[in-house]
């Protein structure tokens, strides 16, 4: 019986913090979206907050949902506690630039940890 409560548990916790962020992408973004406006993004556990260049802040709660690896490209889904749902995608290994995407997958914001960049940027940094 003892092991099957540890068992229990054990699989609770799985459960538990795989609905928490990542800790590959967790921590602050620069990121650009569709219309050249720049933004400083932080993702935490359970938290996103964006705050514009006006310096106005938004934070959502979100979940992970689900982690994809696929040939050194890395994709993580979020859902935000409003329902709306949203891919991490990161096409280095390093994980240092990537694009939030919309669930139709068009860009919402490139991300990186150290500047600005662009979709091309994404592509030409090796």
């Amino acid at each position: 019986m003892k092991k099957r409560n540890l068992l229990l548990l054990f699989l609770f916790s799985i459960v538990l913090f795989s609905c928490e962020g990542s800790d590959a992408y967790q921590g602050k973004w620069k990121a650009i979206n569709r219309d050249d406006e720049r933004f400083e993004i932080t993702f935490t556990a359970k938290e996103i907050t964006t705050k514009d260049s006006k310096r106005k802040t938004l934070k959502y709660g979100y979940t992970q949902h689900s982690i994809e690896y696929k040939n050194g490209v890395s994709t993580y889904g979020i859902q935000l506690s409003d329902g709306r749902e949203y891919q991490l995608f990161f096409p280095k290994k390093d994980k240092s630039v990537g694009m939030l995407l919309d669930k139709d997958g068009r860009i919402v914001y490139t991300l990186s940890r150290s500047g600005y960049v662009t979709y091309d940027d994404i592509y030409k940094l090796d």
